[in-house]
């Protein structure tokens, strides 16, 4: 009996994710049934899931699968497919030379964008973003084979998403579940960049399928990839493990269930280079290893453990425990050989700097013993060699309570989640670098950051369950404390933080007056508290830290649209508007090391989105969209960085993304042709101010095959067969640019990855 309710919870329990009336009706049946012994339960519960709505449509849903990815890719690069999202990082194993941004999706940057796996934030508490922050650029959160895919939103989220920093969407990775048929696997797969780098991946994985006697189900993976980079002396190398295990009870109305993930990285991390070497030598120039270079050690964990339960008819109940750990280590090397006499504090490689890694600790420190010219000789000598460490860890809950009424689905939840923060810098004059307080660190800073958030929302189901209203609240304390030892960037150590409390409201309508068709219209307000850089900023200059007077960014969000899907085709219309208030603006003082946030102006970002869906037959279909963005400073503000003026554009930002692809399936074969467009985008300088010159337009073209061979025998089930070419055509583009006002004026950049052939086999048990 145990075996035949197994798959009937699983399903009422999504009920949760529908809310609809119909829903209601289903609890209420299913109930019912299960009291009565009736076994007609999974068809009533799959009829009232197709009756609700696919989800809130407070927000645009894209869903993109992980399974079609080539073998370089990583969970940046699948997010190329959502309309309006310009990919910035570059290599493979996530490694990015972009600054603290990877992507941007509508005009707002990474670390503006929440983002969740299976629900929950794992979004860098202090920085935003899951990567590429700090100069973390080798750090792999999640890999391909961790989840099943992800669905981006657009706007302020719902309350209940329970994302932090979503001030211009959230992007929701699921992980990958177990299934009730046991299978085993084993691949391989690689590939190979038109002149340097390439990757090979090894992953095996075993599914239990339902167990007897208990109904567990568990699924456990493994891989490893050894990915060194089309560019010069780059590289990483990844352990990944993946586990996740279900179990129902109390006849299947009840689970619990676990997810880890797991990766540990091994990486030289590649950097921004000068625009005219990189014409000089070539795409894939980086510095020489004898002359600088980043070795990175970083692990990502993420622990969630859940429950979920259906009581009665009436109520349900939901909460989810979880705990991260996010660990960089990253030893770099300056020879000091390059040390220039006419711009003291630079290194100079064929005319121009390398990257800014003296940061201007060229002389003794009066807080810290450590002599570098005594011990090595000279400033430059005893600096070569840079320690940058911080370690982060979260611990969190997110308990909810659904109540189903007659005409309504509340829901009523929270997220508490505590972070604490370790961060030094060091240097030294060799590669064993000490890590002593008053010795030679530049900086210690120990943080915590506590969210406290509760919400309620509601579903209200009108007219038959074509009209849905969605009114919803969150109420959220961020809690932020920062102590700071004395060192070369601190003359005088101190203690700064500080609590801000906002509500974010929204509220959505969708109607429906026929079934392929959709209405939806929401609006809501998110904010984001200051990057922990605001709080170490006012430590250090004198004995007395300075108060935090950095506001929360905050953006309201507009979006309305129309949907259409049915068998002959699908069709989305959107528009967007975010009024962006509060701008952080980051000023980095090269003498001091320190970097100051503050709130510089206001922004207009608007566009139109459209999607278009055409299937030509059963084995045939075509699909694209198109994204328009504007995003344009409307208020005069003058700070550090300079001045914005009203109606110049935010950097970054392309004028226009756009897919387009065309797909073939048939007797196990498909094959697939895709294209991604981005439109040109201002670039700024140093100084964080927009400047007058643009990155052009680019696009690649991609292009993949599979063929599924199933097997008559006992052994083998079944092989399948995948080849992919990545920027088929082989286009040289810029992804990033930036201008250098120090020691002088100069361009910086990333280049998008060259042509990558690749395939992958996989053997299932």
């Amino acid at each position: 009996m145990i075996m035949k309710i197994i798959p009937i919870a699983v399903s009422l329990i999504c009920v949760q994710n529908s809310y609809a009336e119909g829903a209601i009706t289903a609890v209420t049946q299913s109930t019912n049934k299960l009291e009565q012994g009736k076994k007609n339960i999974v068809t009533t519960i799959a009829s009232i899931n197709k009756a609700a709505p696919p989800e809130k449509a407070v927000t645009s849903v894209n869903n993109v699968s992980s399974s079609s990815a080539s073998p370089n890719g990583s969970i940046q690069s699948i997010l190329r497919k959502v309309p309006g999202m310009n990919v910035l990082s570059s290599g493979p194993g996530n490694l990015s030379t972009a600054t603290s941004s990877q992507f941007t999706f509508q005009g707002f940057k990474s670390s503006q964008i929440a983002q969740n796996y299976d629900g929950v934030p794992i979004t860098n508490p202090f920085d935003g973003g899951t990567g590429g922050t700090n100069n973390n650029h080798a750090y792999t959160p999640l890999t391909l084979g961790q989840i099943s895919g992800v669905k981006v939103y657009s706007g302020a989220n719902t309350p209940s998403q329970n994302g932090i920093n979503s001030l211009g969407g959230t992007i929701d990775y699921q992980s990958k579940k177990p299934t009730n048929k046991f299978y085993a696997e084993i691949s391989t797969e690689g590939g190979k960049y038109s002149g340097l780098g390439g990757s090979t991946t090894e992953s095996a994985t075993i599914n239990s399928g339902v167990l007897p006697l208990t109904g567990t189900k568990i699924i456990a993976s493994y891989s490893y990839t050894d990915a060194p980079s089309f560019m010069r002396n780059v590289y990483a190398r990844i352990n990944s493990y993946y586990l996740s295990a279900v179990q129902p009870y109390n006849n299947g109305l009840s689970q619990f269930s676990f997810v880890a993930a797991y990766n540990n990285e091994n990486a030289r991390m590649p950097y921004q280079v000068p625009i005219p070497l990189l014409n000089k030598y070539g795409n894939n120039f980086q510095w020489p290893s004898s002359v600088t270079y980043g070795n990175v050690h970083s692990q990502a964990l993420t622990l969630i453990a859940g429950w979920k339960s259906i009581w009665n008819r009436y109520l349900t109940g939901a909460t989810k425990v979880y705990y991260e750990q996010q660990d960089n280590n990253r030893t770099s090397y300056a020879n000091e050989a390059y040390a220039s006499a006419q711009y003291p504090g630079y290194l100079i490689y064929d005319g121009y700097p390398v990257r800014n890694v003296i940061e201007g600790f060229d002389t003794p420190s009066s807080v810290n013993s450590y002599d570098p010219v005594a011990q090595f000789g000279s400033a430059y000598a005893g600096s070569q060699y840079h320690n940058y460490v911080d370690n982060i860890t979260i611990l969190g809950a997110m308990p909810s309570i659904g109540i189903f009424l007659p005409h309504n689905y509340v829901k009523i939840g929270g997220n508490l989640m505590r972070s604490t923060y370790s961060i030094y810098e060091n240097w030294y004059g060799n590669y064993n670098v000490p890590n002593i307080i008053g010795y030679n660190d530049a900086f210690h800073e120990l943080a915590t950051r506590d969210f406290y958030s509760a919400y309620a929302e509601d579903n209200v189901s009108l007219l038959g369950n074509k009209l849905h209203i969605y009114p919803g609240i969150k109420a959220t304390i961020v809690d932020t404390n920062l102590t700071a030892q004395t060192g070369y960037y601190y003359q005088h150590g101190g203690e700064n933080g500080n609590s801000y409390t906002f509500l974010e409201p929204s509220l959505g309508v969708s109607y429906s007056p026929l079934k392929p068709v959709n209405f939806y219209f929401s609006v809501g307000q998110s904010f984001k508290a200051p990057n922990i850089s605001a709080y170490y900023s006012g430590i250090g200059s004198s004995p007395i830290p300075s108060a935090i007077i950095t506001q929360p960014e905050q953006v309201i969000s507009y979006n309305m649209g129309a949907r259409y899907k049915s068998p002959i085709g699908g069709l989305t219309v959107s528009y967007f508007r975010r009024n962006f208030s509060k701008i952080f603006s980051d000023f980095y003082n090269g003498e001091t090391g320190q970097t100051f946030v503050y709130n510089n102006g206001t922004a207009l970002y608007q566009g139109v989105t459209l999607g278009l869906s055409i299937p030509i037959n059963k084995s045939v279909s075509l699909n694209g969209s198109y994204s328009y963005t504007s995003a344009k400073y409307t208020s005069l503000s003058v700070g550090a960085n300079g001045t914005t003026y009203p109606g110049q554009s935010r950097p970054y930002v392309p004028q226009y993304t756009a897919t387009a692809g065309v797909s073939y399936k048939s007797n196990g074969f498909n094959i697939s042709l895709f294209g991604d467009f981005v439109g040109r985008q201002y670039v700024e300088n140093s100084s964080g101010q927009t400047i007058g010159d643009t990155i052009p337009a680019y696009q690649t073209l991609n292009i993949s095959a599979g063929y599924m061979l199933n097997l008559q025998n006992n052994f083998a089930k079944r092989i399948d067969i995948s080849a992919y070419a990545d920027n088929l055509t082989n286009n040289q583009y810029l992804a990033y640019e930036q201008e250098y006002l120090s020691p002088f004026t100069y361009m910086r950049g990333t280049v998008g990855d060259p042509i990558y052939v690749g395939a992958r086999v996989a053997i299932k048990f």
